[in-house]
């Protein structure tokens, strides 16, 4: 009897973006409403859809093909599963943000991307675990994590894996996180200028430039401390 190898999964690295509800310094365990006991690193990445075009020409071909497996595969089912589930649910690729007040497309994408923290070996039950790579700007490993916010500028890669649930016909590819560069670190929360509607003023307060001149201040008054004239009252003992 000859087995079919299964496919390798292709891995991708995604175009610069956005990065919104990280959960890349530990895992998420959900709600008790939603629990996650297993664990889960995740984040979605934000793109507009020019920035998304060179990903979507490679990932589009392969989430058809999944589609297409999906379809495959749900002829297989009995014919009352058939019956009840009536045609194959597709998963899309990507969410699209809509503007509140015109309901209109705002013309950026959201890109699911999940790893499991754990899990158990279907071979001999071993309990593992795992957490996604972590680089800075220049490709280095980070060595000291800080924290990861949302708002955070970065590449994600990961693995493409398809799939299909035979008990809901749904079928799709799931973005598998294997690594993340952190390209501009947004951490504690703060927000820039620009988010509060704050543009840069010419010839106005700059808290640099008075920094630096308190400093000068402050050096100049040391070194004179330093070089002035001895204590008067040194020559009386």
């Amino acid at each position: 009897m000859s087995y079919q190898k299964r496919p390798k999964n292709v891995t991708m690295t995604s175009p610069r973006g956005i990065f919104r509800y990280p959960a890349l310094t530990k895992p998420d365990f959900g709600t008790d409403e939603y629990p996650k006991p297993d664990g889960e690193y995740k984040v979605t990445l934000i793109l507009t859809q020019e920035e998304a075009a060179p990903l979507l020409a490679k990932l589009e071909p392969l989430h058809e093909a999944a589609i297409e497996n999906g379809r495959e595969e749900f002829k297989k089912l009995k014919i009352e599963a058939r019956k009840k589930l009536k045609d194959v649910t597709v998963q899309p690729l990507f969410t699209e943000e809509y503007d509140k007040e015109t309901e209109e497309p705002t013309g950026r994408l959201f890109f699911n991307v999940k790893m499991a923290a754990s899990g158990k070996s279907k071979k001999d039950g071993s309990v593992w675990t795992r957490k996604p790579a972590l680089f800075d700007a220049k490709g280095k490993p980070m060595l000291k994590v800080p924290d990861i916010w949302g708002g955070t500028e970065g590449k994600v890669s990961f693995e493409v894996a398809p799939y299909f649930i035979p008990g809901t016909a749904l079928a799709g590819i799931k973005l598998r996180l294997n690594a993340v560069q952190v390209i501009e670190l947004r951490s504690g929360g703060n927000k820039s200028a620009g988010e509060y509607g704050f543009g840069e003023e010419e010839g106005g307060f700059d808290a640099e430039s008075v920094a630096e001149q308190e400093q000068e201040e402050k050096d100049e008054f040391e070194e004179e401390e330093e070089g002035g004239e001895s204590n008067t009252y040194e020559d009386d003992f």
